[in-house]
């Protein structure tokens, strides 16, 4: 790190072909950097895939909460602001949100059900289980519920007691419990369609 003048030209280097090293920090213009007696919300990663993997929007949540439990411990009656950039691992949702992308337009095959894949995790650690080819493990987890207008919930998997109990409804049947009664005629995307994911 180098601090340089507010008024001072800066130039920027390209990264090296060598190694990375990652180190993340939060600062505060009052209290100096988010350090105290034992703990501390500095995090370093050695970016690879036979290192310690790629920086997630896990890691970036963990860290937060390391950051928020050292300003709230040590200077509670002060309001903490913490500022981010743009980045796109700032801006990840839940792994089980609601996306429509996503759904599949059939109930799955009798044995199958679906689900969203997302990365399989060390509980202990949080890093990713990794094949031996390299590759994350991966594993399925349910979409979470929808909600009605007026506030109800709406599973979006068949509930208990029912001949599918536990699979995914498909989307004719969550629309038509939303009262969209054609929804077996609806394409499930346009063919023209460039929306991005909400």
């Amino acid at each position: 790190m180098l601090w340089i003048h507010k008024d001072a030209p800066t130039k920027p280097y390209a990264k090296g072909n060598g190694a990375s090293l990652m180190i993340a920090h939060y600062v505060s213009v009052d209290f100096g950097w988010l350090v105290w007696v034992d703990s501390s919300a500095q995090w370093t990663l050695k970016p690879g895939k036979n290192r310690d993997g790629y920086l997630s929007s896990n890691n970036i949540i963990d860290q937060a909460h390391s950051a928020m439990d050292i300003a709230l411990k040590n200077w509670p009656e002060v309001d903490h602001v913490f500022i981010y950039d743009n980045a796109s691992t700032h801006l990840k949702r839940p792994d089980n949100a609601i996306s429509a992308q996503k759904m599949p337009k059939n109930t799955p095959k009798v044995g199958a059900n679906w689900g969203i894949k997302v990365k399989e995790r060390d509980p202990l650690t949080g890093k990713p289980l990794m094949k031996p080819n390299g590759k994350p493990e991966k594993m399925k987890i349910p979409m979470v519920n929808a909600q009605f207008e007026d506030g109800r919930p709406q599973p979006l998997y068949f509930p208990p007691g029912h001949e599918h109990a536990g699979v995914f409804k498909r989307m004719q049947v969550i629309l038509e419990e939303r009262g969209f009664l054609n929804a077996l005629k609806l394409l499930a995307e346009c063919k023209q369609s460039n929306a991005p994911a909400l």
